[in-house]
């Protein structure tokens, strides 16, 4: 498996035309082996490969090429049970371990940090959801399917997840009008935390998982951080910004302007008030909502 992030600003890079890794937000270059990049760009254009076959057809031995190049791990329970994973990704954050798995994200909170794990469960417990939602918007929050202690003391927190979802990290810089929808999904999250009276303090690339066929977002990691504050907090929404600016990266002078004042100006007073300015920005810098499917040869790979 192979993850390359900016030492600068530890974003992951991508590889730009001249053979280089390049960091999409802070630009810090890298120069790889023939070697290196021939992997990197192999890897990464399967993985979009991969994602797209599932959303295309019934899967297949070639869908199933991706998993393969996976890595293993094993961890022994307090109990003496084993725990055997293959992962894709894995981050490392305040003492907590993340691996995306195929069908779950696991957190590896170290012996430490078992105060964090103990809000990561509780925080998404404590959210609200209007009377009228028709659309299960607690779909988009983790759903904690397993709880284990290991023997060296560490606490494994399993979260269920959708074989086509994967990290945002993971899919390089993208065109402006994937990023939207990217958006108006973290938008809709942010009324759901002010709703909750919840600051969320943690939406990054690592910690939301999109599934790009759906054009569904999910707020899955970073819950350790999460605290109660009426009204919500503010630096959830300009978080939506920086999101935004990193998944677009080298591609942000493709968006439209209304766009890239968005992301530019301060949010608006309620995450329920800038829900509203983004519509504006659909409206006027996208011509309204179209789904458009993502497209492989449009992607830096």
């Amino acid at each position: 498996m192979i993850n390359y992030k900016c030492k600068n600003c530890a974003c992951e890079m991508s590889v730009n035309e001249a053979g280089e890794l390049q960091c999409s937000y802070c630009g810090s270059k890298f120069v790889l082996s023939d070697k290196d990049l021939q992997g990197y760009k192999e890897f990464r254009y399967n993985l979009l490969s991969y994602l797209s076959a599932l959303s295309d057809c019934p899967k297949t031995e070639e869908t199933d090429w991706i998993w393969s190049r996976a890595e293993t791990l094993a961890l022994k329970t307090c109990d003496g049970k084993s725990i055997n994973i293959n992962y894709l990704f894995q981050t490392n954050n305040d003492g907590i371990t993340v691996y995306t798995c195929r069908y779950n994200l696991l957190f590896v909170f170290s012996k430490s940090a078992a105060g964090a794990a103990d809000r990561f469960i509780s925080m998404p417990s404590k959210l609200k959801y209007p009377p009228a939602d028709i659309r299960g918007l607690n779909r988009y929050f983790p759903s904690l399917s397993g709880n284990f202690t290991l023997e060296n003391g560490q606490t494994v927190l399993s979260f269920s997840k959708s074989e086509e979802c994967y990290p945002l990290s993971a899919f390089g810089s993208l065109p402006p009008e994937h990023a939207a929808w990217i958006v108006s999904r973290l938008e809709n999250i942010c009324c759901v935390l002010a709703y909750s009276n919840i600051s969320h303090g943690g939406i990054n690339l690592d910690n939301v998982l999109i599934n790009p066929r759906t054009h569904e977002a999910f707020l899955a990691g970073g819950w350790q951080n999460a605290r109660e504050c009426e009204g919500g907090s503010e630096k959830d929404l300009e978080a939506i910004r920086e999101t935004a600016k990193r998944v677009m990266g080298i591609r942000c002078g493709e968006a439209p302007d209304e766009f890239l004042r968005f992301i530019s100006n301060k949010p608006a007073g309620s995450a329920f008030d800038d829900f509203a300015l983004w519509d504006t920005v659909i409206r006027d810098g996208f011509q309204g909502r179209r789904f458009k499917k993502l497209d492989l040869n449009n992607l830096n790979v």
